[in-house]
């Protein structure tokens, strides 16, 4: 089976950081096929995907104002809504989008930043942990954005998750760090809270004529942290030992990772005709969601783990507000919950289409009440449905 070959030729590049370089040990027991195929596949329409969907307008002020959103944070009945590129910063909202406060330390001092690079919530303690890349360094703020302390990472990394140990894991795709060692040639390290080295994984695959990679390769779900190493179709759980391959995607209809490319512009080539499970999914308590990237957008599918069978979405259904579950979803929302932020102008571009010939509509008017196009972004939730 392709899953196995694959794993068998990586093992020799399994390694640990450990001075008797003993090799981190790699558990396929436990390793799930999600077999996804865009022409046999069973494709559901979405009003039997989605329970129910509701939406939180992000209330707008005049220093809150949110460009892009690159991550959201769901802690103790708060929204830690992350802007990296336009604010810098992050807005805090209630679950009802009313904005308490911002966290906003740009600079070079103690406690302040040059980069959000990604922001994590340190287990244990009720703090979050920014990720200061050009910089080095990782700095901890309370919930309510006082500052607690600044720690100095010891080797370059492009993002992290913590394990709910403590333990880290860093992305370090690319680096090529000399102060790593033989640990440079892998992809992932697995690092104690005081970033001493556990082990590394993974063969980093870049070199200056492939450089592409994937959306983003480290995520965490309710505790679990996950890696799927670039350019592979397998998603690995990674823990404070050993690496579990938990699932394999496996996209029978013109998969790119099963054809031969050398250089970046070969595999874009490859992309406008093939697919590609470009790492987008969000691990749900029944379900694994996971978007597959085409020439033609980014169509979804549904693996319900109790029955271990993939459903297909088939693009149709009749609630407006599917018309904004595109792309890849941001978050997870407790259990089965999907979280997806649209700008509001697109929002806005919607309504005529939307209303059609309705001057009223009770599920459209609070969501383009006061809404113009400098509002801030509105997140959709889709409670997807228990009953698949």
């Amino acid at each position: 089976m392709k899953y196995i070959y694959v794993i068998i030729v990586l093992l020799p590049f399994f390694c640990s950081c450990r001075p008797n370089e003993s090799r981190v040990k790699v558990d396929i027991s436990k390793l799930e096929e999600i077999i996804i195929d865009p022409k046999k596949g069973i494709a559901l329409p979405m009003d039997s995907l989605i329970k129910n969907i509701f939406f939180v307008k992000l209330e707008t002020k005049g220093d809150n104002l949110i460009g892009k959103i690159s991550q959201i944070l769901f802690v103790n009945d708060l929204l830690f809504v992350v802007d990296n590129e336009s604010s810098k910063s992050i807005n805090v909202f209630d679950m009802k989008g009313s904005f308490k406060y911002k966290i906003s330390h740009i600079g070079n001092g103690p406690g302040e930043y040059v980069e959000i690079s990604n922001v994590c919530i340190v287990p244990g303690k009720e703090q979050i942990a920014i990720l200061d890349r050009p910089q080095s360094r990782i700095i901890y703020y309370k919930y309510d954005g006082q500052y607690v302390s600044m720690e100095v990472i010891p080797f370059i990394n492009d993002y992290f998750e913590y394990l709910e140990s403590g333990n880290k894991a860093y992305e370090i795709y690319g680096m090529n760090d000399p102060k790593l060692g033989n640990n440079k040639q892998n992809s992932l390290i697995v690092a104690d809270s005081t970033n001493n080295l556990i082990y590394s994984f993974f063969k980093d695959i870049y070199k200056p004529e492939f450089h592409y990679t994937k959306n983003r390769t480290l995520r965490k779900f309710q505790g679990n942290v996950y890696y799927s190493p670039n350019i592979t179709d397998t998603i690995y759980l990674v823990k404070d030992s050993t690496v579990e391959a938990k699932y394999h995607i496996n996209i029978a209809e013109k998969n790119v990772t099963d054809m031969k490319f050398e250089t970046s512009e070969q595999f874009n080539d490859l992309l406008n005709d093939n697919y590609f499970f470009n790492g987008d999914f969000i691990e749900l308590k029944d379900f694994t969601y996971i978007n597959v990237m085409t020439p033609w957008g980014y169509p979804s599918a549904v693996y319900v783990h109790s029955k271990k069978k993939v459903f297909l979405n088939s693009g149709v259904g009749n609630h407006p507000f599917f018309n904004f579950l595109t792309n890849e979803p941001k978050a997870r929302y407790n259990d089965n919950c999907i979280v997806f932020d649209v700008q509001s102008y697109i929002i806005l571009a919607s309504k005529d289409k939307l209303y059609g010939n309705k001057k009223s509509d009770p599920l459209l008017d609070p969501l383009f009440d006061n809404l113009t196009e400098d509002s801030n972004p509105v997140l959709f939730f889709f409670h997807l449905n228990e009953n698949l």
